[in-house]
């Protein structure tokens, strides 16, 4: 007999299947936005120290550019490291706990089928909302990216249906 610690049902049927993979295109939007803050700090953290570039010295090199890192090591700390006016941050900090939520807490209890154990219509409902913060966030982080890269901003018009395909893309089955 084994101990209970381990995943006992493995049952699939079409319908799980289907809530498993809104759970990971909710895991891949949650990624994409913690990579791009941690871009985004990074880089404005090293602009910030632009004289390591004229340092010849490795070591001290590898000294600041560790440093740079050890200040950005939390999603929290990158957000606000890029010293961005209030609402903008308060957008972020939003996104980034839709992203904690993801990562660490929606998937609690979802192994084996789905299809008796869950409200699907709850699970959709939590999984949207947090997709919606996130994909606040992403405009938000992608702009800022945008600016800190030099490159140009998008058009409005595509920044208003961006939201929608996002959420549209992890919700829809």
């Amino acid at each position: 007999m084994n101990p209970n610690i381990f995943i006992q049902e493995f049952e699939r049927t079409d319908n799980t299947d289907k809530l498993h993979a809104i759970l990971g295109r909710a895991l891949i939007v949650a990624t994409r936005f913690d990579s791009i803050c941690k871009q985004a700090a990074l880089h404005n953290g090293l602009k910030k120290e632009i004289g390591i570039y004229l340092v010849n010295d490795d070591e001290a090199r590898s000294r600041v550019l560790q440093s740079v890192a050890d200040k950005h090591r939390t999603l929290s700390l990158r957000i606000q490291s890029l010293l961005l006016p209030k609402d903008v941050s308060a957008l972020l900090d939003d996104a980034r706990k839709a992203r904690n939520a993801i990562a660490h807490e929606l998937s609690e209890g979802l192994t084996g089928c789905l299809d008796f154990k869950i409200n699907e219509g709850e699970l959709i409902k939590r999984v949207y909302d947090l997709v919606l913060s996130l994909a606040y966030g992403d405009v938000v982080i992608s702009q800022v990216m945008s600016v800190l890269n030099n490159e140009p901003q998008p058009r409005a018009d595509f920044l208003s249906s961006y939201v929608n395909n996002v959420t549209r893309w992890v919700i829809e089955r």
